[in-house]
């Protein structure tokens, strides 16, 4: 097992830094024309190295369409690698904070568990994220173009997924 990363590794890595910050470039530029989508800017100096987009769904810009509704078009037009995060939901609805008496029995502070509705902002924000990769190859282009279609074509059909 190889656990050393050597230069040209590393110059590698600059290139797909560089390959996913244009994609994302494109991706935010096409999202923030997209009714339904909105994407936090990246705040000045912060270079980040985009593993996935990040997108706030706003369901009142089309009709109330519930983003598990919108999330099921996408996966329906092939759109797979959209995905609703679960693994990122707020830290107060993980096991460890629901029940922490049944890992830590006796910490003085077991008998706290924290409840839904507790952290209501990063309870609304989870609700109303979905993420999309942000590849990093010039050949995958044709793909975020394929994802952008398919957000666009669900966009400007959410009135026939209300009914």
């Amino acid at each position: 097992m190889r656990t050393w990363v050597g230069g040209d590794q590393l110059g590698r890595l600059d290139g797909y830094l560089a390959g996913r910050a244009e994609i994302a470039d494109y991706l935010t530029a096409e999202f923030a024309r997209l009714p339904g989508f909105s994407v936090r800017p990246m705040p000045d100096g912060v270079v980040p190295s985009w593993y996935g987009l990040t997108l706030t769904y706003h369901p009142g810009e089309l009709g109330g369409l519930s983003i598990e509704r919108f999330h099921q078009a996408l996966v329906a037009e092939g759109a797979t690698e959209f995905d609703r995060p679960g693994s990122t939901c707020p830290l107060n609805q993980l096991p460890l904070y629901q029940g922490p008496a049944m890992l830590f029995p006796g910490h003085p502070l077991s008998h706290r568990a924290y409840r839904t509705r507790d952290f209501p902002v990063a309870e609304h924000a989870h609700a109303h994220t979905i993420k999309l990769p942000v590849w990093h190859r010039e050949e995958d282009r044709p793909l975020a173009e394929q994802y952008i279609r398919a957000a666009i074509k669900v966009s400007d059909h959410h009135k026939e997924l209300l009914q």
